[in-house]
């Protein structure tokens, strides 16, 4: 018999965020952020962790999403180590629109 071969960190990682997006958990964790900095305000994403109770990893991963897609901006940096300080951006959240990437797949030519 031979070996079974281990995945590497970078397949158990896409595993995961594939299984996060497909439960439905994505969006609902990027909504959380949103109400966290729409209700706080301005905000680093150490402060977001706190507020949500999400890991600090989904927080990150989510303020990538909604930077990306210009629902939240970086307004300035605090403490040191430098954070960057987030804000909410009501113009680009409250105009109709669609889900906000749920299904981030690359298509093939």
């Amino acid at each position: 018999m031979g070996a079974m071969m281990q995945p590497t960190g970078r397949e158990v990682s896409r595993e995961g965020y594939d299984d996060v997006r497909r439960s439905g958990r994505q969006a609902r964790q990027r909504q959380q952020v949103l109400d966290a900095i729409r209700q706080g305000g301005p905000c680093t994403r150490q402060r977001l962790s706190e507020l949500t109770g999400l890991a600090l990893s989904s927080i990150c991963g989510r303020c990538r999403e909604l930077l990306d897609a210009g629902q939240l901006t970086v307004i300035g940096t605090a403490g040191k180590p430098a954070r960057q300080i987030l804000a909410y951006v009501p113009e680009a959240n409250d105009a109709p629109r669609g889900d906000l990437l749920d299904d981030c797949t690359e298509v093939a030519q």
